[in-house]
């Protein structure tokens, strides 16, 4: 299903019913190939929602409790991370997760950096866990991915400035 407003990614996901719904959200800190997501984070934060955020720690990233965005400080790759005085949290199910990508398709698959870090996130967690929507620009959509493999876990829902792509 499409749906074509124009708002940016991270406005529209704002709109999701997931995301009226929810107490907790779970949201990346962007890089500049990423759709922004600094706006949200703060908006998160204002709507009065636990917003947690990814660390990487070794071979693998946990989300942790964020109280300020001044607790955001470089880490690893240079991407911005929660500092070592926030608190873990382990996903308990049905959280609502904005997830970054370099890449998307119309099937709503995405390919992240290549580290798998959401990947292996979702297979410790279990990818049904998480309502997962990706946050993109129309420059990131491509009609088919090459080379998606069995282990890549699709979106459900795929937010750009100009569409709406809910997988099927």
């Amino acid at each position: 299903m499409v749906n074509s407003e124009r708002f940016s990614p991270e406005a529209k996901f704002t709109k999701l019913p997931e995301y009226e719904k929810a107490d907790l959200i779970m949201c990346y800190v962007s890089t500049k190939e990423e759709a922004d997501t600094w706006w949200l984070l703060q908006k998160i934060m204002q709507d009065g929602k636990t917003l947690t955020v990814p660390r990487v720690d070794g071979d693998m990233m946990e989300f942790y409790i964020l109280k300020d965005l001044n607790q955001l400080q470089p880490g690893k790759f240079g991407i911005f991370e929660p500092s070592h005085d926030c608190e873990l949290y382990i996903p308990s199910g049905n959280e609502l997760m904005a997830v970054p990508g370099v890449k998307f398709d119309n099937e709503c698959n995405r390919k992240g950096h290549g580290r798998g870090y959401y990947d292996k996130y979702f297979g410790k967690y279990g990818s049904r866990n998480f309502f997962k929507v990706a946050l993109a620009t129309e420059l990131q959509m491509l009609p088919k991915l090459e080379n998606v493999q069995p282990h890549d876990i699709p979106m459900d829902v795929i937010l750009t400035e100009a569409r709406t792509l809910v997988r099927g």
